[in-house]
């Protein structure tokens, strides 16, 4: 081969690969450009969906500070309570749901030896009867909670949970959150999605129970001796006429010997707010415990990420967000 052609073959060759690396960068350069162009959008999402839920939280404390200028009482009939449609926000959604967390027995209510404690922990005990759960399970709940290593009847302490493969201790502390159930002895997949409707974690103090929100369930269980069709007749009706006081509550009851009853009210402090929010490609549920403060105003007490499969209202493990007052 001429000298000439050789040369000429080897230029092309030469320009052929250079225009390959050429390509191959700025296809590398294009995707990392692409990488970060979707990175700024998430965190332009993500920044966007935060101050949303913020906005939503501050509707959420202005509705119920609103509502306890109007009335007195809180009940499923009020605003508070109707839930809002799925709104569309620039980019995306948003849905805000309000549940009265004084419709939940407050497993932080039972791990005391005084006589409140007590009656909470039989009310407990009730609940766990009535949903065909060992009734035992509430001792297990007390001893994870007091402070003390004595096990009651059917609980456990640490003792107990030291043998097991990881070896851990009883909390023996108020609970953070009902996802805790699930370390507890005698706590399955099983009990604790029976028992996940009808208990929350509240500051151990907060121990009344609304009787206007309370699920018939619940209510059995407040009241000694008052079965389940009974208490789903006084459900039913409490939702053309709410109770105004206790007493309203009590005349609804059968006739009969005394009852036992635990602390109950119609009026509540601490609210449970669900936040659905869509933007752009960033979906985030969230759901925060707000309390309404005699002094007319709100507080978050916490404010979690929550899974966007399965649903329900009660927190899940996790960081815990900065309380924001409103």
């Amino acid at each position: 081969m001429p000298p000439a052609r050789t040369q000429r073959g080897i230029a092309l060759v030469t320009a052929v690969m250079i225009v390959a690396i050429a390509t191959a960068i700025a296809v590398q350069i294009a995707f990392a450009h692409q990488i970060w162009f979707r990175q700024m959008e998430n965190v332009a999402d993500r920044d966007a969906t935060d101050w949303l839920r913020r906005g939503a939280l501050h509707w959420a404390s202005l509705a119920l500070l609103e509502d306890a200028a109007q009335n007195s009482t809180d009940h499923l009939g009020e605003s508070w309570a109707m839930g809002l449609p799925t709104l569309p926000v620039e980019g995306g959604t948003i849905k805000v749901s309000i549940e009265d967390a004084q419709s939940r027995f407050n497993l932080n209510s039972i791990g005391g030896t005084d006589p409140t404690s007590q009656a909470n922990l039989q009310v407990l005990q009730r609940l766990l009867e009535g949903l065909q759960l060992d009734p035992q399970l509430a001792n297990a709940v007390a001893d994870w909670i007091d402070p003390n290593s004595e096990a009651r009847a059917g609980g456990a302490e640490d003792i107990d949970y030291l043998i097991l493969n990881p070896p851990y201790r009883a909390a023996n502390r108020p609970m953070a959150s009902v996802d805790e159930l699930r370390l507890i002895r005698g706590f399955d997949a099983k009990t604790v999605a029976a028992l996940l409707p009808y208990v929350t974690v509240l500051p151990a103090t907060s121990n009344n129970i609304n009787v206007n929100t309370a699920s018939p369930e619940l209510l059995a269980a407040l009241v000694q001796g008052l079965d389940l069709p009974t208490a789903q007749r006084i459900a039913e009706e409490r939702l053309g006429k709410p109770f105004s006081d206790i007493n309203a509550f009590k005349s609804k009851l059968p006739q009969g010997p005394t009852q036992t009853m635990a602390g109950m009210d119609v009026k509540t402090d601490f609210f449970l707010v669900v936040l659905d929010t869509s933007i752009g490609r960033h979906e985030r549920r969230s759901e925060a415990l707000l309390q309404r403060l005699p002094s007319k105003t709100t507080t978050v007490i916490w404010h979690r990420p929550q899974p966007l499969i399965g649903g329900g209202l009660q927190p899940s493990s996790g960081s815990d967000e900065p309380d924001e007052s409103r």
